[in-house]
């Protein structure tokens, strides 16, 4: 196993996911609430299970080659990739292989190539199974979502979990919150 991997999510940690998502649903008719949160059915006020399917839709869509970098981390990418280290990604994406070949592009576009791969899960799956093979590696983890975070924490991995609005008052043992790409670097060295 490669000892200069980080493994890393991709929606609200490399891409703004939420910015996009939150275009296509007006294209579609949607109105946003004022209400932030990582459960887009209560941001737009609408039944869980429709609001799953067009994250679905969304997530299949021609939409994931355009998605922009989030914050700073094409810098942070670059910082740690010219001292070595090198990506794996493991996101929810979607199981529609056009859909993954589009977030890889999309991924390599803006950040280079400096991937070792791109696994991707379908849509809002768990992510267990995918970090299994790298318990007790202590890899890095680069995470938003709590419950993934957690799972890396309790899989011995080194967990960063990017804080959003949504996310602001998690903390666990073993996961380091932060702000932003920055901070991950002068953590990772």
């Amino acid at each position: 196993m490669n000892k200069n991997l980080i493994l890393t999510d991709v929606d609200g940690v490399l891409l703004d996911w939420e910015t996009a998502f939150h275009d296509w649903m007006e294209t579609k008719g949607f109105v946003r609430g004022a209400i932030s949160s990582y459960e887009m059915h209560l941001v737009y006020n609408e039944r869980k299970d429709v609001v799953k399917q067009l994250v679905k839709e969304f997530n299949s869509s021609a939409w994931m080659c355009c998605l922009e970098p989030f914050r700073d981390a094409v810098w942070g990418v670059e910082q740690l990739a010219k001292k070595g280290w090198r990506f794996g990604v493991i996101t929810s994406l979607s199981l529609d292989p056009y859909a993954g070949k589009l977030r890889e592009e999309n991924l390599k576009k803006h950040f280079g190539d400096v991937f070792e791969f791109v696994q991707c899960l379908d849509t809002g799956a768990d992510k267990d199974e995918a970090l299994l093979p790298y318990k007790g590696s202590g890899l890095y983890w680069i995470e938003d979502k709590p419950e993934n975070a957690k799972l890396g924490a309790d899989f011995g991995l080194n967990t960063f979990m990017l804080r959003h609005e949504h996310n602001a008052t998690f903390h666990y043992d073993g996961v380091k919150n932060v702000d932003n790409w920055t901070q991950i670097v002068n953590s990772v060295g």
